[in-house]
């Protein structure tokens, strides 16, 4: 842009044949022409003020962070209605196999539309099916317990008494059996009065409860029954089983039942002369299942970043937010990185676990194989050409779209001390994306119950958000996060009711988004060990 060679303010015109003063025309000055200099002054004071304005403003601008549609691309690429789509069909699935997507209903429906998304789209992974055996426990019917002596009781099932997860390989009727008091499980010591009577134990911190019923059932009980503490208010629903089972191990053959501390009392008080009747229908299947695998082509190998959520429901329910959520968002985030075109720094795998909701089985079993050397369960086909020592972290998403719910983000101090500072740079990666979107958040911790444990246990760190389960949201927390005070985070989970309508939405949209930024951000990171070691802050 020219500037006139007298300097003449801008906006006023030099040329004679342009001025027309009108009326107020003169040859000497006075108040036309003092006007006239003064309002060309005001308007060229204005004409530069405003410049300088939007000179600061473009300048102040340039200092802000970009857009975040600029710089974090991959969040706004992901759509939350296709999620929605996958879910739809799960919930299809479900309705075809007795509402469930369980190990033994419709998992293996749904992991075949999983590996289906994922050829259809061309995902640029080697897809693999591991396969593996999962115990699978299922009560038929109410089970009955009785106390025969000098006043009979009929014990109230849920109430006074259950059968414990995994207690008992198949339906048992017992009828007038005698009591045998046990003080410490954990030893052998006057275990021999246990044989052919039901033992009454009090739990001992000792060893775990399988070991403890296994060994009375070695030393001939024909039913084991664990009293609960005082402070519980109802029976366990434990599973009496080894935590990282595998095929081979033991499992229970005779009843295990949990009865409160009151209706222990009554059975310790009646153990010399009082007899019982138990009849459970309980049985255990050994059922063949599998995770599904896609171990991506591009990236580092060396710096893999794992992606987990559970596939399977429980056998009670669809499963839809539990964890068809994850899972799903999962899938639309594989999608959506294909789709457009993105490309990792470093390796991402992305995987299905099976058996889930029956002890992380298909997790544990990863690791057991990758880790540990243990027998591969993969088709003798194909190999899996991936390493335990090449996977740098996990990001496990386990519930994302809770009615009732509270953004959480995994505790990264939780984790054992191998996986503690990488667990811990993980956390940060999350609590900056709530953060940046001004989202409130809670940490929750990360010390059981999802699939992130068999890595933080054999030393990979791990992350992830959820939405809650059962837990029961606060007055405080429905001030922070809104929703319903004292009500379940989820009134729906393992229940039939977790169906699309049980889906909340703006959960959804947020934690899916949270972890689409998570898988992105880890996956184009420079450097990634030396940032979860905290030698150096996060590089993409």
């Amino acid at each position: 842009m020219s500037t006139p060679a007298d300097n003449t303010p801008l906006l006023h015109s030099t040329s004679d044949e342009a001025r027309d003063d009108g009326p107020w025309a003169s040859e000497t000055p006075g108040i036309a022409a003092w006007w006239g200099s003064r309002s060309r002054d005001a308007v060229s004071l204005f004409t530069i003020l405003l410049l300088l304005g939007v000179g600061l403003g473009i300048w102040v601008y340039g200092t802000l962070p970009t857009s975040d549609q600029d710089e974090h691309p991959h969040e706004y690429a992901l759509h939350t209605q296709n999620i929605l789509t996958h879910l739809d069909h799960l919930l299809d699935i479900a309705r075809a196999h007795n509402n469930s997507r369980s190990v033994t209903n419709g998992h293996a429906a749904s992991a075949q539309y999983v590996i289906g998304k994922l050829r259809e789209h061309k995902v640029d992974c080697d897809v693999h099916v591991q396969r593996f055996v999962s115990p699978v426990w299922t009560q038929d019917a109410e089970p009955r317990f009785e106390l025969r002596g000098a006043v009979g009781v009929e014990f109230l099932h849920a109430t006074d008494f259950r059968v414990m997860r995994y207690g008992g390989s198949e339906p048992a009727s017992l009828r007038d059996v005698g009591l045998a008091t046990v003080e410490d499980a954990c030893t052998a010591e006057a275990h021999d009065k246990v044989a052919g009577r039901v033992a009454v134990v009090r739990p001992s911190g000792k060893c775990p409860l399988f070991e403890q019923a296994f060994l009375m059932e070695q030393m001939g009980a024909r039913a084991v029954v664990f009293v609960r503490s005082a402070r519980y208010r109802v029976p366990s629903n434990a599973r009496v089983r080894l935590v990282d089972w595998k095929e081979g191990d033991p499992l229970m053959s005779v009843p295990v039942l949990s009865v409160t501390h009151s209706v222990g009392q009554v059975l310790r008080s009646t153990a010399e002369g009082g007899r019982v009747s138990i009849e459970t229908h309980g049985r255990i299947e050994l059922a063949q299942t599998f995770n599904v695998v896609c171990v991506g082509r591009q990236g580092a190998e060396g710096d893999t970043v794992v992606v987990g959520a559970h596939l399977d429901s429980v056998a009670g329910g669809p499963g839809i937010n539990d964890n068809g959520s994850g899972a799903m968002s999962a899938l639309e985030i594989l999608l959506t990185l294909t789709r457009i075109g993105y490309r990792p720094r470093n390796r991402l795998v992305f995987a299905w676990w099976g058996a889930e909701e029956d002890g992380l089985l298909g997790s544990r079993h990863f690791a057991r194989v990758l880790a540990h050397g243990w027998r591969n369960r993969w088709s003798d086909a194909e190999r899996l050409g991936l390493r335990w020592h090449d996977i740098a972290l996990n990001l496990n998403f386990d519930m994302l779209a809770s009615p009732n719910y509270i953004a959480l983000v995994h505790n990264g101090t939780d984790a054992p001390r191998d996986a503690r500072a990488g667990s811990q740079r993980i956390q940060r990666v999350f609590e900056d994306y709530f953060v940046r979107h001004d989202y409130p958040y809670k940490v929750t911790d990360m010390l059981a119950g999802s699939d992130f444990l068999p890595f933080v246990d054999n030393g990979v760190p791990a992350g992830g958000v959820l939405t809650g389960a059962g837990e029961i949201k606060s007055i405080e927390d429905r001030i922070e996060h809104g929703g319903l005070a004292d009500a379940p985070l989820d009134t729906c989970y393992h229940r039939d009711c977790d169906t699309v309508l049980n889906i909340n939405l703006v959960a959804l949209h947020k934690m899916s988004k949270a972890a689409m930024y998570a898988v992105s951000t880890l996956s184009a990171a420079t450097d990634l060990r030396d940032f979860l070691a905290g030698k150096t802050e996060l590089r993409l």
